[in-house]
């Protein structure tokens, strides 16, 4: 069955110039409801074009000639400036990498561990893996010591108790908005924390980089990670992670290269930053891609983004709330959690989400802590309130 086709629940809609055209870059939405976007996010006609156009200007000029040398070169400063904007951090503190994981791993590996050393984690396995596995490899491997923080349903902690488990630790590591349930983590107050204690803190951002406002000098983190293919609407492959200047002296590069170092007078010297952390670089194509994508999301401006996520959201979290059987996950304060909406269902959450992607609805299936399954949607900017009620509908006939 069709989303259109199913009977729905009217809503007054205002529906602006920007809202169509917003929607016409995304191809996919004239034939399906997409909320998927937690995971990957389709990218805009803008990305695809600039991704090409790279690609084209290799294949016309040669990828080694001059000409392209210099539009990379150009090109790269472009996507630091744009991330800068988006972050507010200079751009010397933006390093290009893979995804969230690689530039997680960075800081890991990177960093001088010593037995007896303590990371905070918050929620242990309620975390996603991404910024957990690091963490507890090190403490299985290197006799790192692992403070996992007591979280509640939402998977807020109690500052009393990051307070306590701060004292003594080297870092603090935990997301900015939780994946599972969308609530979002007082992180200005946990920069605070770390402050006091002398502490190094690192953010995984991927669930709010592109949806609601970052600012590394607020929060006062000293490593962010985020990827350019979720909320950002960037393409695979490519991410990206903060690194104050501060912190980078202490971050020994895990890898080493002809980009990232050099010998001055025989001697091996690392470049400055932030080169001295991307050895070996080449996703130039994908660089044109979130290059593209970071100007398109702050040409909406994140604080409108929000606004138009939050609505569908809202419309969503109240047609589920009326479904017999579902129970909503999540913070109730729109201001404590991001669009992402996390619900349970009488029958397997797995079952739910593929007779829903027969009609053209994509959402997901996540742990939401203790190996429980629940159903995610994470609606974005494209998607509107009509959707939302939509997939309640389409819900509610499969129960």
């Amino acid at each position: 069955m069709a989303p259109t086709a199913i009977k729905m629940r009217r809503y007054n809609i205002t529906m602006t110039i920007l809202d169509f055209d917003v929607r016409q870059d995304f191809p996919l939405t004239k034939k399906m409801v997409y909320m998927n976007s937690g995971a990957i996010a389709p990218t805009p006609m803008a990305v695809i074009k600039a991704t090409t156009n790279y690609l084209l200007k290799c294949a016309e000029e040669g990828p080694d000639s001059q000409g392209v040398s210099e539009y990379t070169t150009s090109l790269l400063n472009e996507v630091r400036t744009r991330v800068a904007h988006l972050i507010n951090c200079d751009r010397d503190e933006v390093v290009l990498t893979q995804s969230t994981t690689d530039g997680i791993n960075m800081v890991a590996n990177g960093l001088e561990w010593n037995r007896g050393d303590a990371i905070v984690v918050r929620g242990g396995s309620h975390e996603h893996y991404a910024n957990y596995f690091q963490w507890l490899r090190l403490a299985k491997e290197r006799g790192v010591l692992l403070r996992e923080l007591a979280i509640d349903a939402d998977g807020f902690f109690d500052i009393s108790n990051l307070e306590e488990q701060a004292r003594g630790s080297k870092l603090i590591a935990m997301s900015h908005a939780l994946y599972n349930t969308g609530a979002i983590i007082p992180v200005e107050e946990v920069g605070r924390i770390a402050r006091e204690n002398n502490a190094l803190f690192c953010i995984d951002a991927a669930q709010s980089a592109g949806t609601v406002s970052v600012d590394v000098r607020k929060i006062g983190c000293h490593f962010m990670a985020f990827p350019g293919f979720k909320w950002l609407c960037g393409p695979n492959g490519i991410g990206v992670l903060y690194c104050s200047k501060e912190a980078s002296e202490k971050l020994r590069p895990p890898s080493i290269g002809g980009e990232s170092a050099t010998l001055a007078g025989g001697t091996l010297a690392y470049s400055e930053m932030p080169n001295r952390l991307q050895a070996g670089f080449r996703n130039y194509p994908g660089a044109a891609g979130i290059e593209a994508a970071l100007r398109y999301v702050l040409r909406l401006g994140i604080d409108s983004i929000r606004d138009m996520n939050m609505k569908v959201a809202g419309v969503l979290r109240q047609e589920m709330s009326r479904v017999p059987g579902a129970t909503l996950i999540g913070p109730d304060d729109d201001k404590l959690r991001t669009s992402i909406v996390t619900f349970t269902v009488p029958k397997d959450p797995g079952f739910i989400v593929r007779k829903l992607s027969e009609s053209n609805i994509v959402l997901a299936e996540r742990d939401i802590g203790g190996g429980k399954k629940a159903i995610r949607a994470s609606p974005h900017f494209f998607n509107t309130e009509e959707e939302s009620a939509s997939v309640a509908s389409e819900i509610r006939r499969l129960l």
